[in-house]
């Protein structure tokens, strides 16, 4: 007669390997489908970004602290703006005609902080015929990201039979995106390519066809060296 008991053992141990891994795993495909993006997405919205402008009747110019507030938005909008920016007047105002004055003064800061013409949109804005101190008001459009709330504690995490996915699985990981991506437009799909170096190119095929190195020449300075001190 055979001896079966070795055989037996090594088909037990299979049983209870094959039992564990079962346990291991999701009990059904579609629970690993559902990762953080579609359990927590993060909603992508269009906001506002606004600045007022004073405008004061006989005042020379732009004041130091509205120039400051200036420079900031254009930079705020080069990063993060859609659209053109736009500058709303005051209509009826005592003060619309140093309002005309004061939108040349703006235009010529934009202008220097890379928000040239082309960038620009006007509108005129109806103000209060008592308003003697009716701004120019700067705006655009920009996105927001907004994540889902966590906290949700209603699945016992230390008893759950079927292993599958808390329900704030993700969830801080999709807050902690929504917080730091600097513009959230990227979040809805890839950006335009910029132009290209026409110069640069040029330069590295004439070197090409000369038969010269394209790379760039490193100098010392780029050696990647941290330190010469020797130990």
């Amino acid at each position: 007669m055979k001896d079966h008991t070795g055989m037996n053992m090594l088909r037990a141990l299979a049983l209870m390997a094959a039992a564990g891994l079962a346990g291991c795993g999701f009990n059904g495909a579609g629970n690993a489908e559902f990762g953080p993006g579609y359990t927590h997405p993060i909603t992508v919205e269009t906001d506002v970004s606004t600045l007022n402008v004073g405008v004061v009747p006989g005042q020379p110019g732009i004041t130091p602290s509205d120039r400051a507030a200036i420079e900031g938005f254009a930079a705020a909008w080069r990063q993060r703006g859609q659209g053109p920016l736009t500058i709303s007047t005051p209509s009826g105002s005592p003060n619309d005609g140093a309002a005309a004055v004061a939108l040349s003064d703006v235009r010529d800061l934009l202008n220097s902080n890379g928000v040239g013409p082309a960038d620009l949109a006007y509108t005129p804005y109806r103000a209060s015929g008592a308003d003697g101190s009716a701004p120019l008001i700067l705006s655009f459009k920009h996105y927001v990201a907004r994540p889902t709330a966590c906290g949700n504690w209603t699945k016992d995490a230390g008893y759950d039979p079927s292993n599958g996915l808390m329900p704030n699985h993700g969830c801080a990981t999709q807050n902690n995106l929504a917080a730091m991506v600097a513009n959230p437009a990227d979040l809805l799909g890839p950006r335009q390519m910029g132009p290209a170096d026409p110069g640069r190119r040029n330069t590295v095929l004439e070197k090409y066809r000369a038969g010269e190195q394209t790379a760039t020449v490193r100098g010392e300075q780029d050696s990647g060296a941290v330190s010469e001190v020797r130990q």
